[in-house]
């Protein structure tokens, strides 16, 4: 089955997986639709396929950058709209887990503002549904599990003691594998949004 993920809760990524082989591509500064869709052009020519011969579409759906999420999400919907596909979605911590090996991670993604989006898993089971807090409690969170290994982001590398960072071609891999036959349609493609945008907190939100 042919396959194109998208990553644009951080930055943009796209894994392309056609006629057996994987095309990949990232662009960890800007998360629009000037670098999303010559990307996903980019690997279409690299595989000499046309975007039609993609058999679902998959993306991640946040927590991240709001605008990055929307642009990324309208793309995928539209996409599976136009082309009568079906879509898969990948929540953004449990994609970012993934540059761990399995066991007991807990997931921290940048939220900015020295705030973090957090949740916690064993294997592919979800502990703790992700959640907002500030760094410091994230690290306090750290400490009351110290069985856990840790996952970060790329912007919050070096933030916390033993963390991997990154999310990159092999997370994409194992996110479409494990993710894909949870097909769904793309009206229910919806972002995951656990912080207020800025202009909606108020005092007292993180």
């Amino acid at each position: 089955m042919n396959y194109l993920m998208i990553d644009t809760a951080e930055g943009t990524r796209a894994l392309l997986f056609y006629d057996d082989k994987y095309y990949y591509a990232e662009n960890l500064i800007n998360a629009g639709s000037e670098t999303l869709m010559p990307i996903i052009d980019g690997l279409l020519a690299k595989a000499n396929a046309s975007i039609k011969d993609v058999d679902i579409f998959g993306a991640c759906i946040g927590p991240g950058s709001f605008t990055g999420l929307r642009i990324g999400l309208t793309a995928i919907k539209t996409f599976c709209y136009s082309l009568d596909k079906p879509c898969f979605a990948v929540n953004n911590l449990r994609l970012n887990s993934y540059n761990n090996n399995g066991g007991k991670v807990i997931s921290i993604a940048d939220a900015g503002n020295k705030v973090c989006y957090v949740a916690r898993f064993d294997g592919d089971t979800e502990l703790d549904a992700a959640t907002c807090m500030t760094l410091d409690d994230a690290r306090n969170f750290l400490e009351k599990h110290k069985d856990c290994a840790v996952s970060t982001d790329c912007k919050l590398k070096g933030k916390f003691e033993g963390g991997v960072s990154g999310v990159g071609e092999r997370e994409l891999k194992i996110a479409a594998e494990k993710h894909i036959k949870n097909v769904i349609s793309y009206k229910e493609l919806l972002p995951l949004y656990i912080r207020k945008a800025q202009p909606e907190r108020g005092a007292g939100d993180l």
